[in-house]
């Protein structure tokens, strides 16, 4: 950077000399380049939980800015090197890494290069590459042809390193035709490479735990609905919250000894693991009693009781049991309600009515109460038995969003499953297209004629 000052003439007023001072900026202008290089980096990384795509555009941007040529191996779940990422401005120059990396992909007991940065965890420079580096590295003449084509002149490799572990390596070429890569450089490359081996590793972690939580989930509820002679069945659930929570709403199906149906829909209290046991409890729990052919009622009265036995005490949870027996144009129903929403019976006409008596929540306080009432399904109906989250939707609403009833009268007529869908898809738009609590859906209806019809909506 260079500075001019005229030197005047105090009686003349004329310019006389030129006072010129020259100051070396070329570190002071290096890191403000390295600040700006690694706070872009860091948008990209924070931008998406799908590693590969991140450290492809991480790959572009320091191919662009630091060097020719950006490559990225990450260490596969087999513990083998995987090429995530590779960029170069030229086509053709990419194209021949990925011939490179096709015909000659290193392995792990390499003695130099990118096995040697992932098995040391220290990051090397290699300046002013000869020709006979270049050989003495190549496996074969077809390895040296296609090195040789590169143009390499520097090389940088630093691990892609996370808290615990090397995951990986960054590599970064400069050929002889760019600026030369120093020791400058390096730090960069180093500090770029411990930010993407923690993006990359909290990545996989939540990766990890959303296919935990999806095979979690599925546990807990029923792989599919089973055939109701007689009638016709279908559900619907939706989990909040993020991806890798299990939401703790259930639903089951299961025939009793004495020929008739439970249909069971519950909530418990919270998210996650722990509201998982407490899922798959009462399901197991209420599949229990009803091979014993116990009431309803006795079926919650045993499940209130196993929940307040468990450690630590307040798991509590809320269900609606729905005992069914079809009698040719009408089913007789017994529904037994401990805290839950009353289900809907819908029908032709403006509104739903609403069916059972309210109940008291299991696991909270003893004793509690359970009434059973008796309904009739008749053809053309349905029983719509509903979470929480559907009248929260509505609840949490900016605007008047309709009620359940008005909602389920609304898609009378519908297709069983496209009942739930419309359903769900509307409560999810009441509440901005982010739903805070789970969506849990069971429909019953009287077959047509030809027996028994099921859909699962998982």
């Amino acid at each position: 950077m260079v500075r001019a000052s005229p030197i005047v003439d105090p009686d003349s007023g004329r310019v006389m000399y030129a006072a010129n001072v020259f100051e070396d900026v070329t570190q002071v202008k290096r890191a403000q380049l390295a600040e700006a290089f690694m706070a872009q980096a860091s948008r990209v990384l924070a931008s998406s939980m799908d590693y590969g795509e991140t450290l492809q555009r991480v790959a572009r941007l320091a191919a662009g800015q630091l060097a020719d040529w950006c490559g990225v191996d990450v260490l596969n779940e087999r513990g083998q090197l995987e090429r995530v990422a590779v960029h170069h401005d030229d086509p053709g120059k990419l194209a021949l890494a990925q011939q490179l990396d096709q015909s000659y992909r290193p392995v792990l007991d390499q003695t130099l290069g990118v096995p040697e940065v992932i098995r040391t965890g220290v990051a090397r420079i290699f300046n002013d590459i000869t020709p006979e580096a270049l050989a003495s590295y190549a496996h074969d003449t077809e390895h040296l042809r296609l090195l040789s084509q590169m143009g390499i002149r520097d090389v940088i490799i630093v691990p892609l390193a996370a808290p615990t572990r090397t995951l990986g390596a960054i590599t970064l070429i400069s050929s002889r035709t760019r600026k030369r890569l120093t020791e400058a450089d390096l730090d960069v490359a180093i500090r770029l490479g411990r930010r993407a081996g923690t993006a990359v590793e909290s990545a996989r972690l939540y990766t990890e735990r959303s296919r935990i939580a999806r095979v979690l989930q599925r546990a807990l509820l029923p792989d599919s609905l089973p055939d109701m002679p007689g009638f016709e069945i279908a559900a619907s659930y939706r989990p909040a919250g993020e991806l890798n929570e299990v939401g703790g709403d259930f639903y089951d199906v299961f025939p009793r000894n004495d020929g008739r149906w439970m249909l069971v829909l519950g909530d418990v209290c919270g998210k996650g693991a722990e509201a998982a046991s407490v899922t798959a409890l009462a399901r197991h729990t209420l599949r229990a009693a009803s091979m014993l052919d116990t009431s309803p009622a006795a079926m919650l009265e045993l499940l209130h009781r196993v929940l307040r036995a468990q450690e630590p005490e307040g798991q509590m949870c809320t269900v609606c049991l729905v005992l069914a027996g079809s009698l040719g144009e009408h089913a007789e129903l017994t529904i037994a309600l401990s805290g839950h929403p009353r289900p809907l019976l819908v029908g032709p006409g403006e509104k739903a009515s609403a069916v059972g008596e309210p109940g008291t929540v299991l696991g909270l306080v003893d004793p509690i109460t359970v009434s059973e009432v008796a309904v009739e399904l008749c053809r053309g109906q349905t029983l719509l038995l509903f979470t929480d989250g559907i009248p929260e939707a509505a609840r949490a609403s900016t605007r008047s969003a309709p009620a359940p009833e008005q909602l389920s009268a609304r898609v009378h007529g519908l297709a069983l499953q496209d009942m739930l869908g419309e359903l769900e898809a509307a409560a999810v738009e009441s509440a901005g297209g982010q739903p805070h609590d789970d969506i849990a859906l069971l429909g019953l209806r009287l077959a047509a004629a030809g027996g028994g019809v099921n859909s699962n909506g998982q």
